[in-house]
């Protein structure tokens, strides 16, 4: 892959910035970009959600990161067992993607994930997105 993507994997439940949770999810993204290969330009862990702006070398690299990466985390934190039916799906929809161009583009997203993990922390007040 040549570009960059924004992909953003949204949670059913705000249970991502959970004490335990954030430091576990840190750890298997950390854990599935080095597996991968995959290249983590940023990224902010919010209450439901986590946008993450990547480039991998392939989109096999990509798929795979993301398959690993979602399972676990839904795993982790459900204490679901692989196999074995859950009632309720972890994630809220499919990942959301697209391709970040370089220059302006990937600037811009640079600092929306900032401002993102700025409002998280509490240091600027959340405005709401136009969509």
């Amino acid at each position: 892959m040549k570009q960059a993507e924004h992909l953003v994997l949204r949670a059913r439940l705000p249970v991502l910035r959970i004490k335990r949770n954030k430091a576990l999810i840190s750890h298997l993204l950390f854990q599935a970009s080095e597996k991968f290969q995959v290249k983590i330009y940023n990224n902010s862990l919010n209450s439901n959600h986590i946008h993450l702006l990547v480039k991998a070398p392939t989109q096999k690299h990509l798929h795979d990161f993301l398959r690993v990466l979602t399972g676990q985390i839904a795993q982790r934190i459900t204490g679901a067992v692989r196999g074995k039916k859950n009632r309720f799906s972890f994630w809220l929809k499919p990942v959301w993607r697209r391709i970040v161009h370089w220059g302006r583009d990937f600037l811009g997203l640079h600092k929306y994930i900032f401002q993102n993990q700025l409002e998280t922390l509490g240091l600027i007040a959340y405005h709401p997105r136009k969509r």
